[in-house]
């Protein structure tokens, strides 16, 4: 950008100062950075609005924010290299921010299970149909892999078991997942008489953003064998990173 009226960012601060375009371009700034993810869902129209002038706005808060924006047809983040507030501590930061060795290596299991229903279920990066899970099948997969990879360093079922609910409280605050109603759930998706208490969720466009390699995940569970057991994961947020974003984290 050769000077701050340039350019794409030029042309998003000309928007700016129109009547019309003033409200849709501090509402697109203000919904990037009230939640992790702005899924096109949210606001089908913004979200267009966005797509046609994210170069503008890529440049804007590179220029002013240092931040990064990745936008695709589903999902649009920001992404922070850094946080400038030393002093805040990181149950301060109000971020996806996995700390605990047992919910880092979940997150890591959780991205290759995700893995394995896009492909069993055959949706494709382009398909608008919801990938659906069971949370006791994915508990299912976790305690396998747990096994697998950690070897005699496995932790308990329970252990496992207890940090389950955390994460799942973390994915869905950030809007990783989705709790369904299965009243809400279509037909096709209903189980057997008797399975309904089992808890429905689905898969947000989110959490494409996040390295689910093998590369990644070996990061990961070398850093779970080599720590003490119960204390902190090391690094920012213990968890792969966004394939697209680096290291970085959704402001």
């Amino acid at each position: 950008m050769t000077d701050e009226r340039g350019g794409a960012a030029g042309e998003l601060l000309t928007l700016a100062l129109e009547k019309k375009g003033a409200e849709r371009v501090r509402a697109v700034l203000n919904v990037l950075t009230e939640s992790t993810f702005f899924y096109r869902e949210d606001d089908p129209d913004l979200f267009l609005f966005l797509v046609r002038n994210k170069s503008g706005v890529r440049k804007f808060v590179e220029h002013f924010f240092g931040w990064r924006l990745h936008v695709d047809r589903h999902v649009a983040r920001l992404i922070k290299e850094r946080q400038y507030n030393d002093r805040l501590r990181p149950t301060q930061r109000d971020i996806f921010d996995l700390r605990r060795r047992d919910e880092c290596l979940l997150f890591a299991i959780l991205l290759e299970f995700h893995e394995e229903e896009f492909h069993r279920q055959n949706v494709s990066p382009d398909d608008d149909r919801p990938l659906r899970f069971l949370l006791s099948d994915f508990v299912v997969f976790a305690l396998r892999r747990f096994r697998e990879e950690t070897g005699e360093a496995c932790p308990s079922e329970q252990r496992i078991f207890e940090a389950v609910r955390p994460l799942f409280l973390q994915l869905d605050r950030h809007r990783f997942v989705r709790l369904v109603d299965w009243k809400a759930a279509e037909a096709g998706e209903e189980l057997p008489a008797g399975m309904e208490e089992h808890s429905l969720y689905e898969f947000l466009p989110g959490i494409r953003c996040y390295d689910a390699s093998q590369a990644a995940r070996e990061i990961v569970i070398r850093a779970y064998r080599s720590a003490v057991p119960g204390e902190e994961a090391p690094g920012s947020d213990g968890a792969p990173s966004a394939g697209d974003g680096s290291n970085g984290e959704g402001a």
